[in-house]
């Protein structure tokens, strides 16, 4: 072992030493290439040749060059006979390796058994052409220098055979090749280190049966121990990795089975194995898996897509099921290698449901849900679709604008659930009178918008189209279990001499239809220049009111409440507007057009701020009402609104009365009553306006917290001439007594209304007869005149006061 050490550690020429250890890190760089990927095209015996040609040649040239640097008065000169059959015993077993690396199952007993192989090669291939060299000499060795150059040799050889064909890129291939570089030069220059020095040499050609002169026979029984023994470790080795191999697998597998898509390994179009979420998908059976082919339930095409596709990217195809159903799914494919070749690993995920989800949005997206027909953002793109279509044609299109007549009042009284019902059966009467070229949409509320081709020769298909539509929804509708009615108005417009843009049509169609409205409802309208200069005149109305909410330019006048004996109980706030350029216009004009443009809420929010502050000044007891819109109602601020009102102007919540009309009621039941409870809750007075006119009106006195009631002037301007109109009045005063609440009667316009209403037992009156509406100033000079002759006045001095004032006014 002396020996080894020496030569390696006290080499003569250690630049030689280093000589050989390069050529040998060469030479492993050289048959590390030659089985990596890089020649994987080539044919399996060139692949085994290069590598037996680079291990012996590089073997030959380390131990010459070793040769050189431990013994340089040699001339080296092995004769053919020797080093021939030499080379070819290392190319041999090299060749075995070889063909072991290539063709064998890559584990660790058989890359210790190649590295022995090429241990036991090598060492014989040095022995033999040093045998050679000194003939008819003998050399002798150091036997355990020998067998440790031996063992070593091919350990090193195993550890560089399994680094340099792993995987594991640049650094293990740069590894595999300093493990063959040390390897070849511990077998080169320990073989030569092992020789015996003179003394040892003349001792052992004395013993005839010394083995020191032989060591081909101990290298035959090293290699073989080697190989016993690295085999055994291997195997070991080769077991416990099998282990955890195979319980890798079953995590694997078990892994693979519980993910949502389905996983197939193929290669050339062969299934190889697959997760039992792609068996479910295209009903196959597990045992025979690979027994079928790929392109079979897979479009072909798509696949190499798939292959082909940036890493990541899927691709979106349809697959068949053994059953013939073709099911939608997305493809991502990566290669990989599969008992160790080449194979592709794909991906299949359904997307059934998220197809299935996305046609829901998109039908959401481009359909009303009450009445399942396209809303405006699919109007607008077939709008645009049918005019391309007709400029190529040379063809027509006409745009039927319209709206119901009459749904408000459906919505206000039997509640939002008929109105609804009440849409889906026109959607369906719309569907009927249209043909099947015809587009049918709801944009909105109740209105609805049908595009129709004007085919060539039948110009006024529109305007026929226009009166089937108006004879469908005159006839009446059942809406559990009652009967409505109802109308509609329709304008016209047709491209291109009313516009040439979706846009432009359905303008001029909406202007038509609002002048079919003005000029009586329930009939049709084409669209004529000029239509538009009434809407802009609409339009500035609209923007002048809310100018004027914003600039607070409304003003509020005062009808005042009389109890019977004609004494001042309370005021109802009237909003007016006295426009600058127009004058004074009437309420009749504007609270509908803030009720359609939204307006409402601000100005209902300023009128209850300004009737709260002007009623905190008049004596206590009295009143003020305000009327409350069905948008102000709804609204999610307004209990805000009333409590910063009365915390504002200081006035006592039961000296403000909220008149409400059935239409707040109807809009949403169960929020309806949790208002009203809060609102009395604040301790304001809740106030039926309008009753009488209904379909439920007697459902909300036992349902909702009510304090009064307003009975409609209706009745009121009847009572003279129809007893019928006495009977209703007397009903709903004996009613109101039973339930305890107080009742108002307005409209009062004549002596006998009053004289009627007071025997009846009406105890607050409202109406021209006892006052009109007045401005600020003169309401207070009546709370002041009022209060000052409260105390002293009998109801015929009321009365006569009455007449007084009225005569002042007069």
């Amino acid at each position: 072992m002396h020996h080894l050490l020496a030569a390696l550690l006290n080499h003569r020429e250690p630049a030689s030493l280093l000589l050989v250890a390069l050529a040998a890190m060469a030479g492993g760089l050289l048959a590390s290439l030659t089985l990596g990927g890089r020649t994987r095209a080539w044919p399996l015996w060139m692949r085994i040749g290069a590598f037996a040609a680079s291990v012996t040649g590089t073997s030959w040239l380390a131990f010459t060059l070793a040769l050189r640097g431990s013994f340089p008065q040699l001339t080296v000169a092995v004769p053919l006979t020797w080093m021939g059959p030499a080379l070819a015993l290392s190319f041999a077993t090299a060749a075995a390796a070889g063909l072991l690396q290539l063709r064998g199952t890559r584990t660790a007993r058989n890359g210790m058994l190649a590295g022995s192989v090429l241990s036991s090669g090598t060492s014989c291939m040095l022995f033999t052409a040093m045998a050679g060299l000194v003939r008819p000499c003998a050399l002798s060795y150091d036997l355990t220098a020998v067998m440790i150059a031996m063992v070593l040799g091919a350990a090193l050889w195993s550890f560089a055979l399994w680094e340099g064909t792993g995987r594991g890129g640049r650094r293990r291939a740069l590894l595999g090749t300093a493990l063959v570089g040390v390897a070849v030069t511990i077998l080169a220059v320990g073989s030569l280190a092992a020789i015996l020095p003179l003394e040892e040499w003349l001792t052992a050609i004395a013993r005839p049966d010394d083995l020191s002169t032989a060591p081909i026979f101990i290298i035959v029984a090293a290699e073989a121990g080697a190989v016993l023994v690295l085999s055994l470790f291997g195997s070991l080795v080769d077991n416990r990795v099998a282990a955890r191999d195979r319980l890798e697998a079953a995590r694997m597998r078990q892994l693979a089975d519980s993910t949502f898509e389905g996983i197939v390994i193929h290669r050339d179009d062969r299934i190889l194995d697959g997760n039992e979420r792609l068996t479910a998908l295209l009903g196959l059976d597990p045992s025979n898996l690979g027994e079928h082919r790929l392109s079979r339930f897979v479009d072909a095409e798509a696949l190499a897509l798939s292959v082909a596709a940036k890493a990541g990217l899927p691709i979106e195809a349809t697959v068949t099921a053994v059953d013939g159903e073709t099911l939608p799914v997305e493809l991502l494919s990566r290669p990989i290698s599969f008992g160790n070749e080449p194979a592709v690993v794909t991906a299949l995920r359904d997307v059934r449901e998220r197809k299935a989800s996305e046609q829901r949005i998109y039908f959401m997206a481009h359909h009303d849900m009450l009445t399942e027909l396209p809303n405006r953002a699919a109007l607008g793109e077939h709008l645009d679709a049918a005019l391309r279509a007709a400029d190529r044609t040379g063809g027509s299109i006409g745009v039927l604008c319209l709206d119901l007549d009459g749904f408000k009042l459906v919505n206000d009284t039997l509640g939002h659930a008929a109105g609804d019902q009440l849409l889906r059966q026109v959607a369906d009467r719309l569907r009927a009178a249209c043909h099947a070229g015809d587009f049918v949409a709801r944009i909105g509320g109740d209105e609805f918008v049908i595009v129709h081709r004007v085919e060539p020769g039948l110009e006024d298909s529109a305007t026929a189209l226009a009166r089937r539509i108006i004879d469908g929804l005159t006839e009446s509708f059942t809406l559990d279990s009652q009967i409505v009615s109802v109308g509609t108005s329709i304008g016209i417009a047709r491209s291109p001499e009313h516009g040439g843009r979706g846009a432009d049509l359905l303008k001029n169609a909406d202007i038509a239809l609002y002048k079919a409205k003005d000029d009586g409802r329930g009939w049709y309208c084409h669209f004529q220049v000029g239509m538009d200069e009434a809407l802009g005149e609409q339009r500035a109305l609209e923007q002048d009111l809310r100018s004027a909410i914003e600039g607070e330019e409304l003003e509020l006048h005062y009808q005042p409440l009389f109890d019977e004996t004609r004494r001042l109980i309370a005021f109802e706030a009237l909003v007016r507007w006295r426009h600058p350029v127009r004058g004074m216009i009437s309420p009749a004009d504007f609270i509908p057009l803030a009720e359609r443009s939204g307006l409402i809420v601000g100005l209902g929010k300023w009128v209850l701020d300004t009737a709260c502050q002007a009623a905190a000044a008049w004596p206590a007891d009295c009143r003020i009402a305000v009327n409350l819109s069905p948008a102000q109602f709804l609204r999610g601020n307004l209990l805000s609104v009333i409590e910063g009102a009365l915390a504002t102007s200081g006035l006592a919540p039961e000296r403000l009365e909220l008149e409400i009309t059935e239409g707040v009621l109807l809009d949403n039941t169960e929020k309806s009553m949790q208002i009203l409870h809060a609102m009395r809750r604040l301790g304001v007075r809740l106030v039926l306006d309008d009753f009488g006119i209904g379909y439920s009106s007697l459902s909300y006195l036992h349902r909702f917290p009510l304090d009064k009631l307003k009975i409609d002037r209706s009745f009121v301007q009847r009572l003279e001439h129809e007893p019928r109109a006495r009977v209703i009045v007397q009903a709903i005063m004996s009613m109101s007594r039973e339930l305890a609440l107080r009742v108002t009667a307005e409209g009062v316009e004549t002596e006998a209304q009053f004289d009627i209403l007071r025997a009846q037992g009406c105890r607050e009156l409202q109406g021209f007869l006892l006052d009109r509406p007045a401005n600020y100033a003169e309401t207070v000079r009546l709370v002041t005149d009022f209060a000052g002759a409260r105390a002293s006045e009998s109801p015929q001095d009321r009365q006569l006061h009455h007449l007084q004032r009225r005569l002042n006014v007069a």
